[in-house]
C-alpha cells in the first residue's frame, strides 16, 4: 500500500508540475534557457536557507492548519490556527533543502520510490521548480494532544516534500504528505 501511495504521490506531483508549467507562461527560447536556469538557481540559492523553516510560522491556505518549527528542532502542528491549546501534534523535526533534500528523499526515504531521475524531470518541467528550492520536512510525531490528552502510543514520522516558492509576493511551502499524498500550500506568517 505504501508503494501505491508513493507512486501516486510522484504521479500527482509530476502532473501538477506539467499543469503549472503551462499556466500563463511562455516557454523560454532555447538559447536563453541555460542562462535563465543559472539565474534562477543563483536567486533561489541566495533566498532559501535551511533556517527558513524556523524563521516563520506556516499556515495552510486550505484548512487553516499551522506548523510552527522552533530553532531547537521541535515543532507543533495545530489543526487550526484559531485554537493553539488543543488538537495539535508535537515532536521534533528535520528539514532539508536543495541537494540535501534530494538525497534525503531519494536515499533515506527510498521506500517511497521517488528517484533522482523523477525529480530531475520535475525540475526540468517548470521554471519555478529547481533543486535549490526543493525541500523535505519530516515531522517526528511524539504526541497528539486532543482534549488535553496524548493520543499517540508510539512515535511516527510524517515526511513532506515539495518546494519553497514565492507566490503573490508571499513565501510558501508547496508540499505533499508522503504518507497520504495529500497536497498543501503553507504560507509564511
Amino acid at each position: 500500500m505504501k508503494k501505491f501511495f508513493s507512486k501516486l504521490l510522484v504521479v500527482t506531483t509530476i502532473a501538477c508540475a506539467v499543469v503549472l508549467a503551462g499556466c500563463g507562461r511562455k516557454m523560454p527560447e532555447q538559447d536563453g534557457k541555460k542562462q535563465e536556469q543559472e539565474s534562477k538557481t543563483q536567486k533561489n540559492e541566495a533566498a532559501y536557507e535551511a533556517s527558513i523553516i524556523s524563521d516563520y510560522e506556516w499556515q495552510a491556505s486550505g484548512d487553516g492548519s499551522l506548523i510552527v518549527c522552533d530553532e531547537d528542532g521541535t515543532f507543533k502542528y495545530y489543526r487550526s490556527a484559531e485554537d493553539l491549546t488543543d488538537s495539535y501534534y508535537e515532536g521534533t523535526y528535520e528539514f532539508y533543502i536543495g541537494e540535501d533534500a534530494v538525497t534525503y528523499v531519494t536515499k533515506t526515504l527510498s521506500d517511497y520510490g521517488i528517484t533522482e531521475d523523477e525529480l530531475e524531470d520535475l525540475f526540468d518541467r517548470n521554471e519555478e521548480y529547481d533543486e535549490s528550492n526543493f525541500v523535505c520536512l519530516v515531522l517526528n510525531n511524539e504526541k497528539c494532544i486532543i482534549g488535553g490528552e496524548n493520543q499517540i502510543e508510539s512515535p511516527y514520522k510524517t515526511p513532506y516534500y515539495g518546494f519553497c516558492l514565492e507566490e503573490d509576493e508571499k513565501l510558501c511551502l508547496d508540499i505533499a504528505n508522503m504518507n497520504t499524498a495529500n497536497y498543501a500550500l503553507y504560507v509564511a506568517k
